[in-house]
């Protein structure tokens, strides 16, 4: 009897082995999350393969999309993505039966505003649509670009510039990759790009090294390219309007930063803040204002420079700059206003050494009035470290990414 009982058991045994190598060898056949080196060398094209953190294949769509978290507030991933996603109005077809008075019964078209927000995993590099009233989610292409760290997005959300590191050399490299939202026709641009970004339909590229740095516009698609500046300056970030351009020193509290501004014909500068410590600027849509962030007596400030008067507005509320973003019509200022600041500012921000648990709030430019939309802590109980912050062109919606997790964020106005 013994004997039998243990034969038995060698056989549950057995059979469990079998049964588990089957399902392991079956999931990898599809449906799990590859990565693979994404391109085959410089000048390679990026790889097919099926890489969906959400269970979706190219086109397929996902109703119910994302978690409501508090009114109007809504986690759109769990998982990390490219920290600057893109929203825009889109218009969403309607079919209702034309009034029995006409005599017909053709149903017409009518249409309804909704708002698309685009997004990157980090992961696989995949792109995504979520539409904030729909709660629908799709996934768009089946290139694979795993490690993105940064992304420029044209407006309409057709394609990104998007940015990673390739290790697979002796020496580690910075690639920038025009990634088209469906996957199809991408193209390298040049090795070590500093910075990458879209105004319209012009390309800005910015390379800088020990002797200076040198910036240049291109079409979308790469062609016409021209020097748009040569700089001494070796470290600085710039900033795109429909009027003139901003470049400012990188911010940190240990130096004088200054901002000025550019020509985008002939790349002259002139010079606008500065000396201020800890400077970082993010110009309106026109560049005929200035939001700006520093630190005076080791407190971060805000304020409000006009291009035309060279004249600033200390504004009552204080966070960095890059947590902030213009509507189209220059009327808000859309800022994450952390509930405290800790450590040496900005530089352990930068740095990721302090993290901040923001509140989102609205700036009304025209009535001097500054509204809380939302305290996350409070109405979700999650502390968010808001970065990429987006509003779509319609002032629908504010995006953004919690730094925290690199999960997508997104508050209906």
């Amino acid at each position: 009897m013994k004997r039998i009982l243990i034969i038995l058991a060698s056989l549950i045994v057995l059979i469990g082995i079998v049964v588990g190598a089957y399902f392991l060898l079956s999931s990898n056949q599809g449906g799990g999350l590859t990565i693979n080196n994404p391109f085959d060398g410089l000048g390679g094209s990026a790889t097919d393969v099926t890489v969906n953190s959400e269970g979706l294949e190219p086109g397929e769509l996902l109703q119910g999309a994302g978690t409501e978290v508090a009114p109007r507030f809504f986690k759109i991933t769990q998982g990390p993505v490219v920290p600057q996603a893109v929203s825009f109005g889109i218009k969403i077809p309607i079919e209702e039966a034309v009034s029995e008075n006409t005599g017909s019964t053709t149903p017409e078209v009518v249409y309804r505003d909704d708002t698309e927000i685009r997004y990157i995993e980090r992961a696989s590099g995949n792109v995504y649509s979520f539409v904030l009233h729909d709660r629908t989610l799709t996934r768009l292409g089946n290139r694979t670009l795993p490690g993105i760290q940064r992304a420029a997005w044209v407006a309409d959300g057709t394609r990104a510039f998007v940015q990673y590191l390739n290790t697979d050399t002796a020496i580690d490299t910075v690639e920038t990759y025009s990634l088209p939202a469906n996957g199809d026709g991408g193209y390298f641009l040049e090795e070590g790009l500093d910075q990458i970004d879209v105004l319209g339909s012009t390309l800005v590229t910015l390379l800088s090294n020990a002797s200076g740095s040198v910036a240049t516009t291109a079409e979308i698609d790469g062609s016409a390219p021209r020097t748009l500046f040569s700089t001494p300056l070796s470290s600085i970030q710039l900033h795109l309007s429909s009027g003139s351009y901003v470049a400012a020193t990188k911010a940190s509290s240990a130096l004088d930063g200054y901002a000025f501004l550019v020509s985008p014909t002939s790349g002259a500068f002139t010079r606008i803040l500065g000396p201020l410590r800890g400077l970082s600027v993010l110009p309106s849509p026109t560049g005929t204002k200035i939001l700006y962030s520093y630190v005076s007596q080791g407190a971060v400030r805000m304020s409000l420079f006009d291009t035309a008067t060279r004249s600033s507005i200390v504004l009552p509320l204080s966070t960095l700059s890059e947590k902030c973003a213009w509507s189209s019509d220059e009327a808000f200022i859309y800022c994450a206003i952390p509930s405290s600041f800790t450590g040496t500012l900005p530089d352990d921000w930068y740095q990721g050494a302090v993290s901040t648990s923001d509140r989102l709030w609205r700036i009304d430019l025209t009535a001097r009035l500054a509204t809380l939309l939302i305290d996350p802590a409070e109405a979700a109980e999650v502390s968010i470290d808001a970065v990429g912050v987006t509003v779509d062109a319609n002032s629908d919606s504010v995006t953004f990414t919690n730094r925290k997790d690199g999960s997508l964020w997104v508050y209906d106005l």
